[in-house]
């Protein structure tokens, strides 16, 4: 039995070699990826031979990835294959593990050549094995490599829709507080543009009953937003942006911000699962109507506005490090201005030792919002309402370093919940 299997997985990993036929997107065999994490938007972009789809009931197969923590302090893996319509009874699991050492580079790309490997058999039975050396012989797919393709035949032309609500509460003697807000969001990408519109609302209570003293603060949000963002070429882009917002605690019975921007990557797009520098420029304006008089004697306001933005990110076998930086100015008043700056890595050393840092910097001269009659003391505990401040920071930088046995693939689950 063990030898037969050895045969006919050797049989069709040589279909799969040898074939170099074409074939349509509209062929190619649709997988229902279903996992918590791992690492999603890599698969799709480096697995360019199938089509990845929203809906578990028009896959050819479904794919399960599971993992649970090692005795080494890795993770085993477990990818559970299921065949669907002409591929039903074809049903396989694969098993692997990564060390605790292994950087998310070493782990997505080890997980990317373990589902090719398992896909090999049901797309060697399918029209998709028509087109497959090991890889896709696709014109169109190896132009997508890194971005990925949309099949032809999707009734809903790529768009997304998620609907989303939420409400806790906590009770106390003396303070009771409740929250809840609902999301919806729309969203078209393809390789030529990518389109988005959503819309948020969120209702903050919190009482205080304590000493005598009887208290109720109440926030309310809402927000919309829209943008379109057209490819231009491999390294160029385009976009039009729109964004509404009414907010208790930032003192706007309506903020308006219309903006156009353009930007570069200096590497191609298609490198950017890997390293991206990109570099943009933005242009707008910002409408304002004011809950309140602010500290500028303004109860409604209209500025012009302006901002450069540079980031990069880098993904490496010893890990991966990004960082940004953002200056923007109001164009008739350049003392009215903001400047921001991150940092973020995650770094194999040596072996064991790792380190993790995030920093953020930001000076800010631009808060023309803020009211006139300011805050009370209880307000400013609670955080109540946006404060006066030209600047805000954090730091967090963690060392760790772990030694002993790598190799213990073991998974015991007892007690673990």
């Amino acid at each position: 039995m063990f030898f037969t299997k050895i045969r006919m997985t050797i049989v069709v990993m040589l279909i799969a070699i040898l074939s170099n036929a074409q074939s349509d997107s509209t062929s190619s065999m649709k997988v229902y990826l279903n996992c918590q994490w791992c690492y999603q938007d890599y698969l799709r972009t480096q697995i360019t031979w199938v089509n990845f789809v929203q809906d578990q009931f028009v896959s050819d197969v479904d794919l399960m990835v599971t993992s649970l923590m090692t005795g080494g302090g890795g993770e085993a893996y477990q990818l559970i294959f299921s065949g669907k319509g002409l591929l039903a009874g074809m049903n396989d699991t694969l098993q692997f593990s990564v060390n605790a050492i292994q950087t998310d580079n070493e782990r997505r790309e080890l997980l990317a050549k373990k589902v090719k490997l398992g896909l090999v058999r049901y797309a060697a039975c399918s029209a998709t094995g028509d087109c497959l050396i090991i890889d896709s012989n696709n014109q169109q797919d190896s132009l997508d490599v890194g971005i990925g393709s949309n099949p032809q035949e999707d009734p809903w032309n790529a768009w997304v829709f998620r609907v989303g609500a939420n409400v806790n509460v906590n009770a106390q003697k003396v303070f009771q507080s409740g929250n809840g807000g609902a999301s919806i969001r729309a969203e078209q990408v393809k390789e030529t543009h990518k389109f988005s519109l959503s819309a948020r609302a969120n209702y903050s209570e919190q009482r205080y009953d304590y000493a005598g003293l009887n208290s109720t603060y109440i926030l309310r949000s809402q927000s919309a937003d829209a943008s379109y963002v057209h490819s231009l070429s491999d390294h160029w882009s385009a976009g039009a942006f729109t964004y509404a917002e009414r907010s208790d605690f930032s003192n706007y019975d309506l903020f308006h911000a219309v903006s156009g921007a353009v930007e570069y990557d200096i590497f191609p797009y298609q490198e950017a699962q890997t390293r991206i520098i990109t570099l943009s420029y933005r242009a707008g304006y910002y409408f304002y109507d004011f809950q309140e008089e602010t500290i500028f004697n303004k109860t409604k306001d209209a500025i012009p506005f302006q901002s450069f933005n540079a980031s990069t990110s880098f993904t490496k076998d010893w890990g991966d490090f990004s960082a940004g930086f953002e200056a923007a100015a109001f164009i008739n008043d350049f003392d009215k201005n903001h400047f921001s700056l991150w940092l973020s890595n995650s770094v194999r050393i040596f072996k064991g030792l790792s380190m993790n840092s995030y920093m953020s910097y930001n000076v800010q001269r631009d808060q023309v919002n803020i009211r006139l009659d300011g805050a009370s003391q209880e307000e400013v505990l609670l955080q109540q309402q946006e404060l006066l401040s030209n600047y805000d920071f954090y730091a967090f930088v963690s060392l760790n370093y772990r030694f002993g046995s790598i190799y213990n693939n073991v998974v015991n689950p007892r007690f673990n919940y």
